[in-house]
């Protein structure tokens, strides 16, 4: 868990052991001068704790050492003693917990004095595989001046740009509109990254960064990023479960990851017609991952600093977290949805991808030839150039449906599904884009 370490504390803690102690001063004096120390030090702490946090754990008058007992009153919260006492929350909690902190001091006497606070957690924000209409959705129930715990990535369009583009501190402040969320609309407060400088209203673009309520503006703080122009899924997930792997296992299904080249660990070989190169996504240089005989379309052209998108099996050989031998390079672009596509081929007979998903590709066979009574057609799509892995478009409407041949790139948006081991879009799929 998070530990916060309180330089003001430990400030407060010198500043307290340096007051001098009258000599005649009796010693229950002296205590109660602790106590009266120790409120003026939190009397004004925040009342909600979201994560770990650290107190004193003594208080010194003059010459006199007052250790601090410090309990709660709730059994999610545990009481970790030190040179700074920590006071572990459950970040996680389900439910917000109520619950009082005490501080119990005693002289060599034996008398004791006390002091409580009240403070609470509030319920876990729990995001992981939240749509991003949830997270706007959480935000919005953050209390002034409360943060998210974790970065989040949220896709809208700029409705608004409050502040223009400063070359002097390369960031801009832009409003940007998730869905169809029009009353809730997030701030990205001195967004930075490349591209930043071009950013219109109208823009579609991905954004990642802390989000909080700031004097009732929920934004993204400063230090959010510019991921990109378009939707770009987060890929954290896959590295976190590649870097979990123990040696010689892999993940159980094959997956896509896009990044940029950081090393060529083995040249392209004119033999064997592959490629060894290491790639780091989305700027996490603490998670590479090694593309083992990379083969396909281009391979043979790349270069450190090169972008490419590469999908295959993940394992962890011996340490290294790398996509195994028969990886495959892919267009940049096309990463997110390579990981829809094989998300689709892992469903169970009968299951659906829950939310809605668009997909680009390339018509590889007429299915059902159009119906003028039903206005549909079913074609089957390359995405990506993944031929073992081909998406049918089952009862596709659209303006153009009709016109539609083999060779035509399409974009479709629809449920995906297993239907008796064929992966489709479901009945009721729309067609969005024809390149003839």
């Amino acid at each position: 868990m998070k530990k916060l370490t309180s330089i003001l504390a430990m400030l407060l803690v010198l500043a307290i052991s340096m007051v001098p102690a009258l000599a005649e001063a009796p010693a229950d004096a002296a205590l109660k001068s602790a106590r009266a120390y120790l409120n003026t030090m939190y009397k004004k702490a925040p009342e909600t704790t979201l994560t770990d946090y650290q107190v004193v754990s003594k208080v010194i008058i003059g010459d006199v050492e007052f250790p601090i007992e410090w309990t709660a009153d709730s059994d999610t919260i545990k009481i970790i003693p030190g040179d700074l006492t920590t006071i572990d929350v459950d970040e996680k909690n389900p439910e917000e917990v109520n619950y009082i902190l005490t501080a119990t001091m005693k002289n060599a006497a034996g008398e004791s004095v006390s002091l409580s606070f009240k403070h609470k957690v509030p319920a876990a924000l729990i995001l992981e595989g939240l749509s991003y209409e949830e997270i706007v959705a959480a935000a919005y129930t953050l209390e002034d001046g409360v943060a998210m715990e974790e970065p989040q990535r949220l896709f809208g369009t700029i409705i608004n740009i409050p502040t223009p583009y400063s070359e002097e501190y390369k960031n801009i402040t832009v409003d940007m509109q998730i869905g169809e969320l029009a009353d809730q609309p997030i701030q990205c407060y001195r967004l930075s990254g490349e591209g930043a400088e071009k950013l219109a209203v109208g823009d579609k673009i991905t954004v990642e960064g802390i989000l909080k309520n700031y004097k009732g503006t929920i934004e993204f703080d400063k230090g959010c990023v510019l991921v990109g122009f378009g939707e770009i899924e987060s890929q954290q997930g896959v590295l976190d479960a590649a870097y979990k792997l123990e040696d010689g296992v892999a993940l159980t299904a094959p997956t896509a990851l896009a990044g940029e080249i950081v090393n060529i660990d083995t040249a392209y070989s004119e033999e064997y017609k592959n490629i060894t190169v290491t790639i780091v996504c989305d700027g996490k240089t603490e998670q590479p991952v090694m593309c083992y005989r990379l083969s396909g379309e281009g391979a043979e052209k790349l270069a450190v600093g090169d972008k490419i998108a590469v999908y295959g099996t993940i394992k962890n050989y011996k340490g290294t977290i790398e996509f195994d031998k028969g990886c495959k390079l892919i267009p940049y672009e096309a990463a997110s949805m390579a990981r829809t596509v094989l998300a689709g081929y892992a469903l169970e007979d009968g299951l659906s991808i829950e939310k809605a998903k668009t997909l680009t590709g390339v018509i590889s066979s007429i299915d059902t030839a159009y119906s003028e009574e039903y206005k549909n057609i079913t074609v089957t799509i390359v995405v990506a150039g993944m031929e073992d892995n081909k998406i049918q478009c089952y009862r596709l409407a659209g303006e153009g449906a009709a016109e539609l041949a083999v060779g035509d790139t399409i974009t479709v948006t629809g449920t995906i599904k297993n239907y008796k081991g064929t992966i489709e879009f479901d009945k009721g799929c729309t067609l969005d884009a024809v390149v003839k």
